[in-house]
């Protein structure tokens, strides 16, 4: 796999990088585009091939990656994972067609993603509008997201943030699955903790850069 962010890269050669791998590794889950939304142009196309989602008491939470759980399982402090992408989506509401007004600007997803480069990892947090295509609880359930907004919440000293702030679309897949749901997120959750070195997802300064940003129904 290539590097995915890399601060002596140019832009060009980055986006070109990228985009073939991402078309040689195309997955099961669906594909994720990171578009800067600064002064520098660059589009990141990510294919991940793992997703699960479970539904929980007050929201639908799901787990995509592109690397398989093993590979997050195993990495360590002397052999510390390359490089992967994982995505994070809380659908917090459901649209309902024809009851629900949908604003340009309407969000019910908080979204998360963890980068690792070169074996740094950037954290980076917003929400975005999802829409389901299947049923919640049906075995397999597509989401697309669109209109996403992320910016860095917080990364190792060595990682090079090229996309702040981020504009984040995709088309997904994710089966049905507590379990595989729950070990996605602890095993996430532990990678940002170690290399952060404390707890970013239930932290205040998680929250924050969402905050107010989910439109209601």
């Amino acid at each position: 796999m290539n590097p995915i962010v890399r601060g002596t890269a140019s832009v060009v050669a980055l986006s070109l990088t990228l985009f073939l791998s991402a078309c040689a590794q195309r997955g099961q889950a669906g594909t994720i585009e990171l578009s800067a939304l600064g002064s520098k142009p660059l589009v990141l196309e990510r294919a991940l091939q793992f997703g699960h989602y479970a539904q929980l008491e007050s929201e639908i939470s799901f787990w995509f990656s592109d690397v398989p759980f093993e590979t997050l399982a195993t990495h360590s402090a002397t052999e510390p994972m390359q490089d992967a992408v994982f995505l994070h989506a809380q659908l917090v509401w459901e649209p309902e067609p024809g009851r629900t007004p949908l604003a340009s600007t309407a969000t019910n997803v908080v979204t998360r993603v963890v980068i690792v480069s070169g074996g740094e990892i950037g954290l980076y947090g917003g929400a975005a509008f999802a829409r389901p295509r299947d049923a919640i609880g049906d075995e397999q359930l597509e989401i697309v997201l669109r209109g996403g907004t992320l910016t860095l919440l917080a990364h190792t000293p060595g990682f090079h943030d090229l996309l702040s702030p981020v504009g984040l679309h995709g088309t997904l897949t994710a089966s049905c699955s507590t379990e595989e749901t729950n070990r996605w997120r602890r095993g996430v959750s532990q990678l940002v903790t170690n290399a952060l070195g404390r707890s970013m997802w239930v932290s205040n300064e998680q929250s924050s850069p969402t905050a107010g940003l989910l439109s209601s129904r």
